[in-house]
């Protein structure tokens, strides 16, 4: 008498069983390959804004990436597209020195073969020859960067990132 009510029931579940069996990929399933590649797309978009190639962050960045940076106030900033990127990126950085140390990369989940929910930390030095000891020019930052990257065209690009700083405040290196 109940076999009929338990079969209703499992029959009504069977959609939402499949989607179970479905979810996304986790980090354990990150492939070597797809695990470095992530890695060295971070390292890139590091050199390519040290060495202020800001031609070169399609590269590394989709066309409507998304780049905030509000969490450091007067440090930070919100930047939506790629040419937006560029543009606040060349003003934020002038002739200035710039290092950015990637310490650790972290997949947190593999949503989907081609998108990647990766954490990232990053010691941020900017250096104003000028003006070493003024800690609005010359200062340091240790943040987290939580992003999404995609896979485009084989390379792995930046399309959001959201930033905060990790330490009790900027410092001042000297």
């Amino acid at each position: 008498m109940h076999l009929p009510s338990l079969l209703t029931c499992v029959v009504a579940l069977l959609p939402f069983a499949n989607s179970l069996a479905t979810q996304h990929p986790k980090s354990s399933d990150v492939t070597a390959s797809t695990y470095n590649a992530l890695i060295q797309a971070g390292y890139k978009t590091a050199y390519t804004l040290d060495t202020k190639n800001y031609e070169a962050l399609g590269e590394v960045m989709t066309t409507d990436v998304v780049y905030d940076s509000t969490a450091l106030g007067k440090y930070g900033g919100r930047s939506v597209g790629l040419d937006e990127v560029k543009t606040s990126v060349a003003a934020a950085f002038g002739d200035d020195l710039v290092e950015h140390i990637v310490t650790n990369i972290y997949i947190m989940e593999l949503q989907t073969p081609t998108k990647a929910k990766v954490v990232t930390y990053i010691t941020y030095s900017h250096w104003d020859p000028d003006a070493l000891s003024d800690i609005t020019k010359t200062y340091r930052i240790w943040y987290k960067c939580d992003d999404i990257w995609v896979l485009q065209d084989g390379d792995w690009k930046m399309q959001y990132s959201y930033v905060t700083n990790m330490g009790p405040g900027v410092e001042a290196p000297y």
